[in-house]
């Protein structure tokens, strides 16, 4: 049986990889010339650690309610169950971001991840890094409103076209 909604994992498996988790510190100098190095760098000045923080809380608290539905009055036990669970679970965050810095750096130059690291290390790339969680709601919002407008136009052109053509719907 499946706890989480297929929707719900797809989200949270895309903000697990997309946040990675970087064990560099945020100003450290990049690594020179080592990719997977250098790729955990750049996930680490992207700030994109702080995305991910909120990956397992998220699903253990989607978890939860399906777990006390099915043991009732052992709330205080299953409640303690999943907060060890996870702790366990976030420690192991690291086995992501070996993942993906593989990944980058497999699609990433030495020299444009260098010159990345450098950007979202200075002032511009840290209000960028900063601003970047409101951004990306913010744009979701917009895609989602004009995916809803633009499914309105394309319902209403198909349904004129298949009247043109007599086809009754």
């Amino acid at each position: 049986m499946r706890i989480l909604p297929k929707a719900l994992m797809v989200m949270l498996a895309t903000a697990a990889l997309a946040a990675g988790l970087a064990s560099a510190e945020p100003n450290a100098p990049p690594h020179s010339n080592d990719p997977v190095a250098l790729s955990k760098d750049l996930i680490a000045a992207t700030g994109a650690a702080k995305q991910f923080e909120a990956v397992l809380p998220a699903m253990f608290a989607q978890m939860e309610p399906f777990f006390l539905q099915m043991a009732p009055g052992k709330e205080t036990e299953v409640r303690d169950i999943m907060q060890r669970l996870l702790m366990r679970f976030a420690a192991r965050k690291g086995e992501v971001l070996d993942e993906i810095a593989k990944i980058y750096a497999a699609n990433l130059s030495v020299e444009d991840m260098t010159a990345m690291i450098a950007f979202f290390r200075s002032e511009p790339g840290k209000r960028f890094v900063e601003r970047q969680p409101k951004i990306t709601q913010e744009s979701m919002i917009a895609g989602q409103r004009w995916g809803e407008k633009l499914g309105a136009e394309i319902e209403i052109e198909i349904r004129d076209e298949m009247k043109k053509r007599g086809i009754k719907i």
